[in-house]
């Protein structure tokens, strides 16, 4: 799944592609960072889908690629765009890329110059 948007003044090429895993125990994590019974349930069962989030942003002419692994979300493509949407929202995505460009400045420097 591929889009584009425009958000603060940014231009976002939003990229989402889908990981193909043949063992759900690679996911489990260690023991001090584990996926909850239930989500592994629904990874078991298909009903979530590991997923890598690549999203380009660009200002004028420089771009920068911002790159999330393994996010899990439906398996649904019906509901994928949706769930993308949320997923973007609650964890702040945008907002931190923006944030991002605005720590690196521009032409006259840093903005916490």
């Amino acid at each position: 799944m591929k889009f584009e948007t425009e958000y603060k003044n940014l231009h976002f090429h939003i990229s989402l592609e889908i990981v193909s895993i043949a063992d759900v125990s690679l996911l489990l994590g260690d023991k001090f960072n584990r996926l909850p019974n239930q989500t592994l349930i629904e990874l078991k069962k298909g009903t979530l889908a590991p997923y890598n989030l690549v999203i380009k942003s660009k200002s004028a002419d420089e771009e920068r690629i911002h790159y999330w692994s393994h996010v899990l979300l439906t398996s649904d493509q019906a509901e994928l765009l949706e769930e993308l949407g949320f997923y973007l929202e609650d964890e702040e995505i945008l907002d931190s890329i923006v944030s991002n460009w605005e720590l690196a400045g521009d032409e006259l420097g840093p903005g916490w110059k």
